[in-house]
């Protein structure tokens, strides 16, 4: 592997413009070309610090054509620079593409941390920190969601997730078909820019809100781990008398159902069928 670094990864601020670090803005005027999700996007973050930079777009949809581009121009012997819109390339974007191909092509690659929505927001959470786990944007495509909700359902870590505000309303009500309604739940929103605001309470809590407003700005979604001691019981407990049980210890009729499923390892329509026959 070259000793020589071939490709910063460039953590860019996620608001607010001072947070970006000197170290950052020296790579980014030194370096030869900054791949970026949207050159107009960086081209303000660079007009803004007054450098003068050859962009060249990396994302989605263009990430293995303009990933093989980028490590011909580092084997040619330049360096690559590489941004995301807001925080840090790599995370819940394309980049991560990029650094495999990168590193399999025998190139050195490093990093500039700085701001990171996912844990900036972890920290003014008020939830747990010590342990957690970041599951970025839940897919969009029915069965992939539901498998990685089933996933969430279980975890015992704080969960961190990112919502856009159109789909916000509809995440918690995703969510509220798999975790306790009554667990503990923080919304920041819009971090490190003049409308930041956290929302601290309930899942149920969150949806009622936002089912009388509408959500603006970009989110971060802090949710509390569950408990796994619910599963712990004898599992020769018949559906129905285990969910008497639980309805007696003040869970909800739809929580009691949600615990069963996972105790039993059933699916939600069968408990359901068996409790209301």
């Amino acid at each position: 592997m070259s000793d020589k670094i071939m490709l910063y990864l460039i953590a860019t601020p996620i608001g607010n413009l001072g947070d970006i670090s000197s170290r950052a803005l020296e790579i980014l005027e030194s370096c030869d070309i900054v791949a970026c999700e949207d050159t107009r996007q960086t081209g303000k973050l660079l007009h803004h610090f007054k450098i003068k930079k050859k962009m060249i777009s990396y994302h989605e949809h263009n990430k293995i054509s303009r990933g093989e581009e980028l490590i011909n121009f580092a084997k040619e012997g330049k360096i690559i620079a590489l941004v995301s819109d807001a925080g840090c390339p790599g995370i819940s974007d394309p980049g991560e593409e990029l650094v495999k191909g990168f590193y399999e092509a025998l190139l050195t690659v490093s990093v500039i941390p700085g701001p990171s929505a996912a844990i900036s927001a972890l920290m003014i959470s008020g939830l747990p920190t010590s342990q957690f786990a970041f599951y970025g944007f839940l897919p969009i495509d029915n069965k992939k969601r539901k498998s990685e909700l089933e996933k969430l359902a279980n975890e015992e870590k704080t969960i961190i997730l990112y919502e856009a505000p159109h789909r916000l309303l509809k995440t918690l009500n995703y969510l509220a078909e798999y975790i306790e309604e009554e667990r503990e739940i923080s919304i920041v929103r819009e971090i490190t820019k003049i409308y930041e605001e956290v929302i601290r309470g309930t899942l149920k809590s969150m949806i009622d809100n936002y089912e009388s407003k509408t959500p603006k700005g970009e989110f971060v979604i802090i949710i509390k781990g569950g408990i796994s001691n619910v599963v712990n019981v004898n599992s020769n407990i018949p559906v129905d008398i285990r969910y008497q049980q639980l309805l007696e210890q003040n869970y909800s009729r739809k929580d009691a159902m949600r615990i069963i499923t996972k105790e039993k390892n059933m699916s939600r329509r069968d408990v359901y069928s068996i409790i209301n026959k």
